[in-house]
């Protein structure tokens, strides 16, 4: 059955009471942007609403804390959804985990052309234009531990284009088999497609990426459907910051100019990938040889983070050095687990850890004595697991950085 074309944005996860967070220290030319960076994607959100002409827009969760943000909050929503109103332009809210409908405070008066689904039931709103029905918005609010029940949304029973925005995560099947046009979802800070052939679930994923491991491009998905009900979505950028990941490679005559010159490259490249918005990149050094060693010792490292955050941080955009870290090699040669030297012992002692799983690792009798009933003691006994194989690694390089013998570079 065909339809009239539609357009909308959907968005979720705009959390406007969490700043970001997973860093020591931020510069202080910074600060003001990484506080308010929450609120600056979302305004630049509702802009993408007004600049693409959308007919409406899809809230499915995780918007806002009011009891986090203080009153300032609520009246910003209200005034970007009064901007909306103003052009004509519906909202339809599922709340999440920290917006359910009765979060909202009684005070701030929610505009006329937003429209929020409860809780615990699911409810129909049909979205019109120019006094013709183009699509039917099904959704329910949600709370943690609150069953998410797929069977509880069906198509319109008009034929109109259906949308169901709901919080939280579900298995692709389960959403598949009810012919919904348009599954709305919120609840994941990555963007997400479950499916997108015949009918379309989808995750826009936060505006605004809160931590390192956030990294990459976030904004709002601009949803387009033709007269056929065909379905195309598009990443629409907002972030005002951006978090990267970086790695770099050398080898044994990689030298420390050779290195310079590869990070202030890359640099150069993210600067015209990412134009206008400021970065904060993790470094991360991979390969081997000496400069690797040098690096693991700890003071070029520190010279190379400081000169890149002189060099290239306080510019507009800014590139943001976070850290720079030497990855340690991922094997390390068998020959050196024979030497008849304190490294030899050392690898193979550590060998017998790294064979059984289940061989304590237990460091208490290191601590001094004060610290055995502290913080430090929940970390001295290292149970089995991922945790454990990564920290055994890292021990082994530590090991033969410090026991090799080997000189680093100049």
């Amino acid at each position: 059955m065909s339809t009239r074309p539609l357009r909308f944005v959907h968005t979720s996860d705009l959390h406007l009471e969490q700043p970001p967070f997973g860093l020591t220290e931020v510069p202080e030319h910074l600060r003001e942007m990484f506080v308010e960076c929450a609120y600056w994607a979302a305004e630049r959100v509702f802009a993408v609403v007004l600049a693409e002409e959308a007919d409406l827009l899809v809230l499915s969760g995780d918007v806002i804390d009011p009891q986090q943000t203080g009153p300032r909050g609520p009246l910003f929503l209200a005034e970007q959804f009064q901007r909306l109103a103003e052009r004509g332009i519906e909202v339809f809210w599922a709340g999440g985990r920290v917006d359910p409908p009765e979060a909202w405070p009684a005070s701030v008066r929610l505009p006329r052309n937003v429209h929020v689904f409860p809780l615990h039931r699911t409810e129909r709103f049909t979205f019109e234009r120019d006094g013709v029905a183009l699509a039917s918005l099904l959704g329910v609010s949600r709370q943690p531990g609150q069953e998410i029940r797929p069977d509880d949304f069906a198509p319109s029973p008009d034929g109109l284009f259906t949308v169901a925005v709901l919080y939280g995560s579900v298995e692709a099947d389960a959403l598949r088999s009810r012919a919904i046009d348009y599954w709305a979802l919120g609840g994941n800070h990555a963007r997400s497609t479950l499916f997108s052939e015949a009918h379309a679930a989808h995750y826009p994923g936060t505006p605004q990426g809160r931590e390192p491991g956030q990294i990459g491009p976030h904004g709002c998905t601009l949803v387009q459907v033709d007269a056929e009900r065909r379905v195309r979505t598009s990443l629409v950028p907002a972030d005002v910051m951006r978090w990267q990941n970086e790695r770099i490679v050398v080898d044994h005559v990689t030298t420390r100019k050779d290195l310079e010159s590869r990070l202030h490259d890359r640099i150069d490249a993210l600067k015209q990938a990412n134009p206008g918005t400021d970065l904060f990149v993790s470094w991360t050094i991979v390969g081997e040889g000496p400069l690797l060693t040098e690096l693991r010792r700890g003071a070029l490292g520190v010279g190379l983070l400081e000169t890149l955050r002189s060099e290239h941080g306080f510019g507009s955009p800014a590139v943001w050095s976070v850290g720079l870290a030497a990855e340690p090699l991922a094997v390390v040669p068998p020959q050196w687990y024979e030497q008849e030297t304190i490294l030899g012992d050392f690898l193979r002692e550590l060998r017998q850890q790294q064979v059984d799983p289940e061989m304590p690792v237990t460091l208490e009798e290191y601590l001094a004595e004060p610290h055995r009933t502290g913080p430090l003691a929940a970390v001295a006994s290292i149970a089995p697991g991922p945790e454990r194989e990564r920290i055994l690694r890292e021990a082994a390089m530590l090991g033969c950085d410090l026991l090799s013998g080997e000189d680093p570079v100049s």
